[in-house]
């Protein structure tokens, strides 16, 4: 019996690893309904959906503390119905970890929302980046604020993320209508750029909207620490704006533009107090490629342009014409270093590329008066500093050097250091009102009806039902609504749950085939008829193991690749089964 050890124990392990790899690769979904938090939770091809829609509250509150996300990351999207709910979003993501993975926002996020994502570190492969924003659509008085990012990718990569990624999905994308993206304190090393924009068409900061890049840095980057690869258009007395930046090393310097600027209708483009260490400023393309005609950045409608405090080897800019302002618009210049010099005239700003039609010193006055170089213009009085927006700046009460009051943390929210806290010191927790606490509060108690286990840090959603009962997308336990069918199988005692036609425990004397049939064991195998199969299962003519080129075996039959990603999903585990017994009767 030695020799046959071996192989009699293969067909076990065989099913422990498939059924294994089925539960791994099962993707985890919730509906949010409801106020949710959670804490330590680790992340892996989980699917969160917005659901406000059918919430009575006026405000549902998410927090997610101190995460792990890895493999096939994180996604949060609305429901499609995110515009019509009357419930406002408050969401906070505090102290997460990121290994070769996406935290990804798609859809359009519910009106008057307000999202925080704050202190992220992130390790990633060459061409991945940290926050897909593809197809999100902010719009209706949206903010979304991305404070405190470290993120490193492999030395030496090409073809590299970025931490921010804004590309062109299944939503008309762009920032509208009081809506605003804060990128505040990232710093991408060896990627491709802090923040990158990649639409089909044109990017659209309007109606008093905000594009802020605020305090990043880029080392050794790719790109550049901006990169806006299509037409920008800021207008409706809205803001792009970079600040605060510094890029090390970046081949591309700190913002590039591979489309038009347009600047309109009392909007305001900033770029101030930051500096590139070994490249250009800018990386405009020229109309024609090759050609010499200028970059086709237009200012008009009463608009204003400001470059302010900048410090760099080269503007990166050649051609003078460059900039065009119309009569009513104004394109300001101020405090500019260029390869040591300082530029103290228009003439001289003219001369490195920077068309400005007035010069202020480094606090933004002309002939001892505030020409509102850093304002939305009109916005000067009952508008939210420092830029005169109609919506929050956090860069108002932002303190890169402030010290960290709070007690027993050794990290502090730079908007608020004396009340926030991002990391605890050993031994202390993160609460939710960030605040650093000993361990010794007790987790929620699971109060959702017919659940054994909730998820983790949370009281109201069920993660395992009670028997009987089953568990549902928005996490809640049902009774199931279909009565089991009638076991019809010849020579079944046990028929599969929830099958009336696959056995599986014949009765005595039979045996199981592969296909879930009791046959005598003296029965001839079968001739394989399955459509488009080379090789059936052992034991079984209907149930194919190995299709023909083109089709893919999902749950026994030959399903053409088009189609077979979708019914993959729902068979895998079945499918572990049914290889398990085949190897089982092969055994015999």
């Amino acid at each position: 019996m030695a020799p046959l050890a071996p192989r009699c124990c293969a067909p076990a392990l065989l099913c422990a690893v498939l059924v294994l790899a089925a539960v791994l690769v099962r993707a985890e979904s919730v509906t949010v309904t409801d106020d949710l938090t959670m804490s330590g939770a680790s992340f892996n091809d989980y699917t969160m959906t917005l659901g406000l829609a059918s919430s009575t509250a006026d405000v549902v509150t998410v927090q997610l503390m101190n995460s792990q996300v890895s493999g096939k990351g994180l996604t949060v999207q609305s429901s499609g119905d995110g515009l019509a709910s009357s419930a406002r979003l408050s969401m906070s993501m505090l102290l997460t970890t990121v290994t070769q993975a996406a935290i990804t926002f798609s859809g359009a996020m519910p009106a008057n929302s307000d999202i925080r994502i704050v202190s992220t570190i992130g390790s990633l492969t060459s061409a991945q980046s940290l926050f897909d924003f593809s197809g999100l659509a902010l719009d209706s008085n949206v903010t979304v604020t991305v404070e405190n990012t470290a993120v490193t990718w492999p030395k030496g990569s090409i073809n590299t993320g970025s931490i921010v990624l804004i590309s062109a999905g299944s939503n008309a994308i762009g920032i509208r209508n009081l809506a605003a993206l804060f990128v505040l304190d990232a710093v991408a090393t060896n990627g491709a750029s802090v923040v990158r924009v990649d639409a089909q068409s044109s990017f659209p900061v309007s109606k008093a909207a905000v594009l802020a890049i605020d305090y990043g840095r880029c080392e050794e980057c790719t790109g550049a620490l901006v990169s806006i690869n299509t037409p920008l258009v800021v207008d409706g007395s809205s803001m792009f704006r970079v600040t605060n930046c510094k890029a090390v090393g970046a081949s591309k310097g700190l913002l590039a533009s591979a489309g038009s600027t347009t600047v309109s209708d009392k909007s305001v483009y900033l770029v101030s107090d930051s500096a590139v260490e070994s490249a250009s400023l800018f990386s405009f393309l020229t109309g024609i490629e090759g050609s010499s005609e200028p970059y086709p950045f237009t200012v008009s409608g009463g608009s204003t342009v400001s470059f302010l405090n900048l410090e760099a080897p080269s503007t990166g800019i050649t051609n003078q014409d460059t900039l065009s302002p119309s009569a009513d618009s104004k394109v300001i210049g101020g405090g500019c270093v260029i390869k040591g010099v300082a530029l103290n005239t228009a003439e001289v700003y003219k001369s490195n590329g920077l068309a400005v039609t007035t010069v202020v010193n480094r606090q933004g006055a002309s002939g001892g008066t505030c020409a509102n170089a850093k304002c939305i213009p009109g916005n000067t009085v009952d508008y939210n500093p420092p830029s005169c927006t109609t919506i929050v700046d956090p860069t108002q009460n932002y303190n890169p050097t402030g010290a960290c009051v709070v007690p027993n943390c050794i990290t502090c929210d730079r908007l608020s250091p004396s009340t926030r806290c991002t990391q605890c010191a050993t031994g202390y927790i993160l609460t939710s009102d960030q605040r650093c606490i000993l361990p010794t509060t007790k987790p929620p108690v699971c109060t959702a009806p017919h659940c054994t286990q909730c998820v983790t840090g949370s009281g109201s959603y069920c993660s395992t039902c009670a028997t009987g009962y089953i568990l549902t997308s928005d996490q809640r336990c049902i009774l199931p609504t279909t009565k089991p069918p009638v076991c019809t199988v010849p020579y079944c005692t046990q028929c599969v749950t929830g099958s009336g036609s696959y056995c599986s425990t014949c009765a005595t004397g039979y045996i199981l085939t592969s296909d879930q049939r009791c046959i005598l064991p003296t029965t001839k195998p079968p001739v394989c008829t399955a459509p488009h199969c080379t090789q059936c299962v052992t034991g079984s003519g209907s149930y194919c193991s190995t299709c023909r080129y083109g089709y893919t075996s999902v749950n026994g039959a030959c399903i053409a690749n088009a189609n077979a990603n979708a019914a993959a999903g729902a068979h895998t585990v079945a499918l572990a089964a049914v290889v398990c017994v085949a190897a089982a009767l092969y055994a015999l």
